[in-house]
């Protein structure tokens, strides 16, 4: 049963996966996508639903296995930081960091976040038999001085930056929680499984509606640039590209310092083919193509612009951030209250023993 529900988990993503890969299509390959109902009449001509259904599904089952993978180290990714005067800039919201949040606690939560508010007594504790676990836990309380800039995106130097230890302590910590749990059998664990896939889809989505709005904002851009080259609003979408090429630059120089060879550059490799997408679409967009229309016999066939010219982007690029941020926002709650869950469902049934 488990396995059928991690195939269903990763075909919706793979499934959630369709709309950008068709927007690819859309702007680079328009004749393909003329093809498209050729092909679709071509299924159903065959009458095979079966065999239609088979290949369907390992697609988006193929599709979804890449984009859970990909999303899973783009949202646990610490390759963005950058360093501005004596002050560090980070992406602070990775899994890794969601998790050691669980085991670090402060005074006053509602009060802003400061190195004096630190509490350490208020450190989660299992009381457990397990000698793993246990060093786990004297791992984590020995780093516990970084937990009161766990979630920070600005953080001074002179406060020290290098919390990674305090992280994967906490991660190893967790990690053999999360384990022993799952290892009690799937009806004990059965909500925090249902926790785990909903992350697996809502972390896709966000990557997803990520691809979506990135797409849809080029092809925005790439409109302004074509139906109106005099108006000045079309130069609101020139630095679009160049935010990307900086973070491919950034991300990629410090996964070269910082990791180790064998370790896969998803996120870079992500970001380079958005570069590329963008920097196509808005600054060297290629010339209107023209597509005769079927017309009644003795009339002249008339031309009209590339189809996707017509599209609203503006209006889809709203809809696909709004989705995006939506879908972000619940992996990061979700994500959480799963941890939360993890290490308070682990106390408890060390409690029992």
């Amino acid at each position: 049963m488990g396995a059928l529900t991690i195939a269903f988990d990763i075909t919706i993503v793979g499934a959630l996966a369709l709309p950008w890969v068709i927007l690819i299509i859309h702007l680079f390959f328009s004749e393909g996508e003329y093809r498209l109902p050729d092909l679709m009449k071509w299924v159903g001509d065959q009458k095979q639903p079966a065999v239609a259904a088979v290949l369907l599904f390992a697609v988006t089952y193929t599709m979804g296995s890449a984009v859970s993978r990909i999303a899973f180290d783009f949202f646990d990714d610490n390759d963005i930081h950058l360093q501005i005067d004596d002050h560090w800039l980070r992406i602070a919201i990775t899994e890794d960091r969601l998790h050691t949040s669980v085991y670090c606690d402060y005074k006053d939560k509602d009060a802003k976040w400061d190195k004096d508010e630190y509490d350490n007594s208020y450190l989660l504790q299992a009381k457990t038999g397990d000698e793993k676990v246990a060093a786990a836990i004297r791992a984590l309380k020995a780093e516990e001085s970084y937990c009161w800039q766990n979630l920070k995106w600005w953080v001074r130097v002179s406060y020290g930056v290098d919390d990674g230890r305090l992280n994967k302590a906490a991660q190893d910590l967790f990690g053999l929680q999360e384990n022993q749990l799952y290892l009690k059998g799937e009806d004990a664990t059965l909500r925090l499984r249902q926790l785990h896939d909903q992350i697996m889809v809502l972390r896709g989505a966000a990557f997803n509606g990520m691809l979506a709005f990135s797409l849809c904002l080029f092809a925005w851009g790439a409109k302004f640039r074509r139906e109106r080259p005099n108006s000045r609003l079309r130069f609101a979408f020139a630095p679009a590209p160049l935010a990307y090429i900086f973070l491919t630059f950034l991300a990629t120089y410090h996964h070269l310092q910082e990791r180790v060879i064998a370790d896969p550059p998803y996120m870079e490799f992500t970001l380079i083919l958005l570069s590329l997408a963008g920097a196509w679409l808005v600054w060297w967009p290629p010339p209107p193509q023209a597509r005769p229309l079927p017309e009644p016999p003795g009339v002249v066939a008339e031309h009209r612009r590339t189809h996707w010219q017509k599209e609203r982007w503006g209006l889809l690029t709203a809809l696909s951030g709004i989705l995006m941020l939506a879908a972000a926002m619940g992996w990061w709650s979700t994500e959480t209250f799963y941890s939360e869950q993890v290490v308070y469902s682990y106390n408890a049934h060390a409690a029992q023993k």
